[in-house]
């Protein structure tokens, strides 16, 4: 088997397993609905998601890569569907639309930049600006490292996110070490370290509860 015919079989098989990490909010989706309130959640992973998603259908077509574009679609229709679940049970939505409105305007400039940008630059460019944004979404549960390690409970990182997370930057990984390209192997080597960064708080600062049963 050659390099670009394994390259094609990991970046089938990290498009599926994204497929699968899309699903990891259910959880927290099914929680809001046995509350019937999205109080104490966080919104960003869903807008979050939506606007990373549309960003790197774009950054797919740039690179004329057949892995990246169906996956992010699913991905966007899927965070909207989450949006929609945290928008029915959220008693104040005045704060969620004002940051759907910011991530949205933020979101179409962004799109809008790779439209009038020079024709050999703009992936690389782009590219710059997505794996910044990655380090942000990715590392978004870090901002609460002082409380947790204040209270020694990580109860909040959303477990289930992380460890898929952790898998498929993984693959994605490898599927950039084999086609060489340096963006993708970034993002994911950055991604693969914040992962295990939070996993490791996990491990440390269990819930209450769970530290009683031990």
């Amino acid at each position: 088997m050659s390099v670009e015919e394994l390259a094609d079989v990991v970046g089938k098989v990290a498009a599926v397993a994204t497929i699968g990490t899309f699903f990891a909010p259910v959880f927290i989706c099914w929680n809001i609905i046995k509350k019937k309130s999205s109080k104490n959640i966080d919104p960003t992973p869903f807008i979050g998601g939506m606007a990373m998603s549309i960003l790197m259908i774009k950054n797919g077509i740039l690179m004329n890569d057949p892995n990246i574009i169906p996956v992010n679609i699913f991905g966007f229709l899927l965070n909207l569907l989450y949006f929609l679940v945290y928008y029915t049970y959220t008693a104040n939505t005045g704060p969620l639309f004002s940051m759907l409105k910011k991530v949205t305007l933020f979101t179409g400039i962004l799109w809008g930049y790779t439209m009038v940008e020079n024709e050999k630059l703009v992936e690389y460019r782009f590219g710059v600006i997505l794996t910044l944004l990655m380090f942000t979404l990715v590392g978004s549960p870090l901002f609460s490292l002082k409380e947790i390690i204040t209270a020694q409970d990580a109860s909040m990182l959303p477990f289930p996110m992380i460890l898929s997370g952790t898998v498929v930057g993984s693959l994605w990984l490898v599927y950039g070490l084999l086609i060489d390209n340096i963006f993708i192997k970034v993002q994911n080597v950055a991604t693969v370290i914040l992962c295990g960064i939070q996993l490791a708080l996990i491990y440390k600062y269990p819930k209450k509860e769970d530290k009683k049963t031990d």
